[in-house]
């Protein structure tokens, strides 16, 4: 047994509460260790991890630089010391640590991942990619996932260094059906249905059909009962989306149930929200099988997964196949590529008869978008421009969908914009300081001041940032992944919404979206006329107001922004797939008609 004042026991103890956020703590207890051994590694190396976590560079490699310096560390703590100078930005020290290590020890994957790491850093673009390449293929291909959750990271950045090539490799890895570990990089990067279709079969494997929680018993409820599955209901897209329809459901003719896995916020969406369900479950510390069996124990008849393969989704509860109908809808633009769902709701815009060989699921279209809005959300006073940060003259671009939406591609079209409209701004969301800087970096090397780019904070108050759209020209939509939630804000802000007709569901909701709100006339289907007409309308201040007022007057009274058409529909949708379920057929697609 350890002595309680055992030095790797300490260590052990201070690692434990520097993970558990106890810095202070951690750190007293590493230097408890060095009072009596001052060269001990593993004491020096949780210091070394606490000041880079400061911003403190220099004693990090100091501390380290103690370590080295008494004779040849063990390939763990070396590794350790090499990604310890990475993060403290001593990029030259780091790699030549890494590539020591890699000359005598040639077959560590993980020594070639950190060496791309640090020849990004350094943009050393080529030989960072060669480094991965050695990993993924010659020594760890079940590790090439890890690539993926570094290029989805670099997207939020704004990071497009290596852009093309890291396209290629997630394309090249779905078309010789290698795993795929981030659902959402492929979406936001890759314009083709085909690789989206193979990259949700790859998704699929992790989740295989588990024994059945719902074995083909016949319910015979008063009412249809409806689950709502999902980490989103709260101040989310998701949220805000869905609080309409939820709130015009048919109670005396549907049973509500939420199952939310989400953390138990307390925010005005969530608070909006409860009273919609006749039941609101918060299942944030339950398991999947728990949180399976709860829905099958309440005879669900229909489980709407809200989430697909998004980040905080639990696609695994599907897998246990806990009510007669499982459905995905909203939250996940694509398909989930399994049985697990036996529906995807969507709508003819989006998913062309065309493409129905490209989803696992039944397709359900809806008659107009497959999209809810909220006929109820309150808009907030307008504010001044000076208030929202925006200079007093100039026309205004707003392209507010999320950093990781922007590519090289589209922004390239929105600087030849700028170009062509003197003194106009590119107001875009604040994202972190490197999204930031990149961005200023990318506008600077195409020939345009960055003072241009207006960045907008995060305002908490939903109605002061649906109004603040209003002070915009022009929305301008993203591509290969577009505009949802965001599309849907503007319109209903009187915000004319630009986009370009994309090949994928996530790149065609807001060409469905303008559809419905009858302005064809603002979809373009290449990128040089998408350039072009907002170029033209920017420079027409006569063509731009009659679009305005439309959008102002008639899109609000259209049915995109008719929720209690939409949920009048939405209530087909689901009876029709109860009595195919009730009537022992297996799912098939099929079209909710109009009301007239």
């Amino acid at each position: 047994m350890s002595a309680p004042d055992d030095p790797i026991l300490l260590c052990q103890r201070a690692f434990d509460h520097w993970n558990a956020g106890r810095g202070e703590a951690a750190e007293a207890l590493f230097n408890q260790v060095l009072d009596a051994d001052p060269d001990h590694a593993m004491a020096l190396e949780g210091l070394a991890v606490i000041a880079v976590f400061r911003g403190e560079s220099d004693k990090a490699r100091a501390l380290i630089g103690r370590v080295l310096a008494k004779g040849p560390a063990s390939l763990e703590t070396r590794l350790n010391f090499a990604d310890i100078l990475y993060r403290a930005g001593a990029y030259d020290e780091a790699r030549a640590l890494v590539g020591g290590l890699i000359a005598e020890h040639p077959d560590i994957p993980p020594a070639y991942y950190l060496q791309g790491q640090i020849l990004w850093a350094l943009g050393l673009i080529d030989e960072a990619f060669a480094s991965y390449r050695k990993a993924r293929l010659e020594l760890a291909p079940e590790l090439a996932g890890y690539f993926e959750y570094l290029c989805h990271d670099r997207l939020a950045d704004c990071d497009w260094r290596g852009y093309q090539a890291q396209a290629d490799f997630i394309r090249e890895r779905l078309r010789t059906g290698q795993q795929s570990w981030q659902s959402m990089t492929p979406i936001l990067m890759l314009d083709s249905p085909e690789d989206l279709a193979r990259s949700a079969r790859i998704i699929a494997r992790q989740y295989p059909p588990a024994p059945p929680l719902w074995t083909g018993e016949r319910y015979r409820h008063d009412r249809i009962r409806v689950g709502y599955l999902t980490a989103d209901l709260c101040d989310h897209p998701v949220g805000n989306l869905i609080a309409g329809l939820l709130e015009h459901h048919d109670r005396t003719a549907f049973e509500l149930t939420a199952f939310s896995f989400g953390p138990r916020l307390d925010d005005h969406v969530r608070r909006r929200l409860r009273p919609a369900f006749d039941e609101f479950l918060d299942l944030d510390t339950a398991n999947d099988l728990s949180i399976a069996r709860q829905i099958r124990n309440r005879e669900i008849d229909i489980l709407i997964n809200l989430s697909g393969y998004t980040r905080d989704a639990k696609p695994a509860i599907l897998t246990h196949r806990p009510a007669p109908v499982q459905v995905s809808y909203l939250g996940y633009p694509a398909s989930m590529g399994s049985p697990i769902a036996d529906y995807l709701i969507a709508d003819r815009h989006i998913v062309p008869e065309r493409d129905v060989d490209f989803y696992a699921e039944k397709l359900v279209w809806m008659p107009d978008a497959y999209q809810p809005t909220d006929d109820l959300a309150p808009i907030g006073e307008t504010p001044t421009r000076a208030a929202a940060g925006l200079p007093e003259q100039g026309f205004v671009f707003m392209a507010y969908n999320h950093p990781n939406k922007i590519g090289p591609v589209i922004f390239e079209r929105w600087m030849n914009i700028l170009r062509r409209t003197p003194g106009s701004v590119l107001w875009l969301p604040k994202g972190g300081p490197a999204m930031l800087e990149n961005l200023r970096r990318e506008a600077q090397g195409r020939g345009i001041d960055p003072d241009r780019l207006i960045f907008a904070p995060r305002i908490p108050e939903r109605p002061g940032h649906i109004a603040r759209h209003r002070l915009a020209g022009l929305f301008l939509d993203t591509l290969p992944f577009g505009a949802h939630s965001t599309a849907s804000d503007a319109l209903w802000a009187g915000l004319p919404v630009l986009t370009c007709r994309g090949k994928t569901l996530a790149g065609r909701v807001c060409a469905g979206l303008l559809t419905v709100a009858g302005l064809p006339e603002l979809i373009t289907e290449t990128l040089d006329d998408y350039e072009d007409l907002a170029v033209a309308l920017a420079v027409d201040p006569a063509r731009l107001a009659q679009i305005r007022t439309h959008v102002g007057g008639e899109v609000r009274k259209s049915p995109l922004f008719d929720t209690a058409r939409y949920t009048r529909h939405f209530e087909q949708a689901l009876r029709t797939m109860v009595e195919i379920s009730r009537s022992g057929g297996p799912p098939r697609s099929f079209a909710v008609e109009a009301e007239t």
